[in-house]
């Protein structure tokens, strides 16, 4: 969302300057020089905020993983909070302890659940009693 309020504030801006340009005055190559650099103007920003857009979509989606993951361990009442979860692009690890091996299983079952098809998880939980 923050890219599209980029792209327009800088279209609007550059629209404005353009607009000041032809009710100016200026000769007709001076207005197709501007909107020359307009236009390149755009394009650069477009390309830029593609960019952004690439480099912040695999930590949305980790973030939607191990939120996802998180959310359904704690709440499950069978389950300690002493569970951490690290989220990858391809799946989560389970680290942290637990009070039995059943916990265990079920915090990976609790999570494998709750991922979406072809996502892994790696369940390095610790079986502590007592």
């Amino acid at each position: 969302m923050e890219v599209k309020y980029i792209m327009f504030k800088y279209s609007f801006v550059i629209s404005m300057v353009a607009a000041g340009v032809i009710l100016s005055g200026c000769s007709q190559q001076s207005v197709k020089s501007t909107s020359n650099d307009i236009s390149n103007g755009l394009q650069t920003a477009n390309t830029e905020a593609k960019k952004v857009g690439q480099d912040v979509a695999p930590s949305l989606k980790k973030l939607d993983l191990g939120t996802r993951v998180t959310t359904a361990l704690r709440a499950n009442a069978n389950l300690p909070d002493t569970i951490r979860v690290d989220a990858s692009t391809t799946g989560v690890r389970l680290k942290g302890t637990v009070k039995t091996a059943e916990q265990k299983t079920l915090a990976g079952k609790v999570a494998k659940s709750t991922l979406p098809s072809g996502k892994s998880v790696d369940n390095e939980l610790t079986v502590k009693s007592g």
